[in-house]
């Protein structure tokens, strides 16, 4: 049975042992004694105390605001509550903002003499080509399926799942235009005819598979709807039926995708190892398959190499002795896993491979290639805060490689990538780090006005109060967020 950390408040005031239970003291409860608990308990320096030398506080007459670190010449403030002291769980709804943003983009009225697409329509699939599926890959090439592949598959036919396909592209297009109305209306029409897909069981499942991972994309822009990883574990129940479409051409596209989500997916959840087996499979070190998996892939912004090391880490932490799952000692093997990984990922390579064709859009090399990098960074950061006494070899890289990821984002016209910055983000330890955290967060919300970044935002804020709170403690340790979150709060995808 888990135990506090120090004794009760009450025992600590009567100066006797304390067993520690949780969540009450066991001594009290059998001395019919009010048990004070756990938590952090606030003192005032004006509380006369003659056991105690007083402590003198003094302010500095000489310190004024200009000393403060700021974000744009305006004060940053982070403000602890008394749900903060009390422990008080997290949801992700906690952090959503309701924000109406009109697009003043002139729309390319070219798809809407198209059979069966409105002009209105036309309109919202004209700006899902020309903005969105263009925005939400780093390579807007010949193999960009969001816009080669799913507009043609939601076009190409009448049957429900393609019709569902087009109805969530459509309701992306609405809310990203700040058409909230129009947004619920083709999403509504979507898991109608998703529905309905599933019940005349003659619909394309491939397009059934497309359609639910279209609702993941519309989770993940707006923040209030919180069925992302509901959809996504139907596009996951669809995959084992998806052996027939390995021919597709478009099949390596669709695999990429959910390979992305699942990943993060696995992420942002602390699993239980089966049966406590290390069954971790690294991707293959052999120079012909490497080859290949070095490429860097558009939808994932970095290579399926390193989406696998992302994974395989995912595996690890649940032999974490932070996992609340974990109940013996990790298998022997994670210390030589931990340091094949950590070394693998130190060397990795990415490769850029433009696919030319007539619909290539602006290839910017040097995007492609920081926010793979940034990738990078952050999966070895992950792995230093899963495993730190195995993978680290020396405290000072984890600053070294925060300073390189901030580095890389100087760089960028606009960080793409929440994933990256959010394992940044709780790696950083100065007041000046975390203000150019937020103006970053700041700059991605303004400029692609996806919804998830408030809430990784709020997930970013509430880890720095309770690295503030422990600060204070012997061995404060790493904060998961994981930890703070609700056990009936949906699950935050990061993508």
């Amino acid at each position: 049975m888990k135990k506090a950390d120090h004794n009760c408040w009450t025992c600590k005031e009567r100066k006797v042992g304390c067993d520690r239970t949780l969540p009450e003291c066991a001594n009290c409860k059998r001395a019919n004694r009010h048990c004070q608990g756990y938590a952090l308990k606030l003192a005032w320096p004006d509380k006369i105390d003659g056991r105690r030398k007083q402590k003198k506080y003094q302010a500095d007459p000489g310190r004024s605001t200009k000393d403060y670190v700021t974000q744009d010449g305006k004060l940053v403030f982070l403000n602890t509550t008394l749900d903060d002291l009390s422990g008080r769980k997290i949801d992700v709804q906690d952090f959503t903002k309701l924000e109406k943003v009109f697009s003043s983009l002139v729309i390319s009225p070219a798809i809407s003499a198209m059979t069966g697409v409105t002009d209105n329509d036309g309109l919202l699939l004209s700006y899902y080509d020309n903005v969105l599926a263009r925005m939400i890959t780093t390579i807007d090439d010949d193999t960009n399926g969001f816009r080669r592949s799913l507009i043609p598959m939601a076009l190409s036919s009448s049957d429900p799942a393609s019709r569902s396909l087009l109805q969530a592209t459509l309701a992306l297009s609405s809310f990203h235009l700040g058409r909230n109305e129009d947004a619920l209306r083709h999403k509504v029409k979507a898991l109608k005819s998703l529905s309905s897909s599933f019940q005349n069981g003659n619909s394309s499942k491939l397009s059934q598979f497309a359609a639910c991972m279209m609702l993941c994309v519309y989770s993940v822009f707006d923040a209030s709807d919180t069925t992302w990883y509901l959809h996504l574990q139907g596009a996951k129940t669809i995959t084992a039926e998806l052996s027939n479409e390995l021919a597709n051409p478009s099949f390596d596209f669709f695999s990429n995708w959910f390979a992305y989500h699942d990943t993060f997916s696995n992420y942002s959840h602390s699993e239980n190892p089966l049966g406590g087996k290390l069954n971790i499979t690294l991707p293959e070190n052999n120079l012909k398959t490497r080859k290949v998996c070095q490429i860097i892939v558009g939808s994932l912004g970095c290579s399926p190499e390193l989406l696998g090391f992302i994974s395989a880490i995912n595996q690890l932490r649940t032999f974490s002795p932070e996992n609340p799952y974990t109940l013996s000692q990790p298998p022997p093997q994670i210390a030589t896993l931990t340091t094949t990984i950590r070394d693998r990922l130190i060397n990795l390579s990415q490769e850029i491979h433009v696919s030319v064709g007539e619909t290539v859009g602006t290839i910017d090399h040097s995007r492609i290639t920081l926010t793979a990098e940034f990738y990078r960074i952050a999966a070895l950061l992950y792995l230093y805060q899963t495993y730190p006494p195995l993978a680290i070899p020396s405290p000072s890289l984890i600053q070294d490689l925060v300073n390189a990821g901030f580095a890389i984002v100087d760089q960028m016209q606009v960080c793409t990538s929440p994933w990256p910055l959010f394992i940044v983000a709780c790696s950083v330890t100065t007041d000046v780090d975390r203000v150019r955290v937020l103006g970053i967060l700041d700059k991605m919300s303004e400029m692609r006005r996806i919804g998830n970044y408030e809430i990784i935002k709020g997930l970013i804020v509430a880890v720095w109060k309770q690295q503030d709170l422990g600060a204070d403690e012997k061995n404060p340790g790493t904060v998961d967020w994981r930890g703070l979150m609700d056990p009936g709060s949906s699950v935050p995808s990061f993508i």
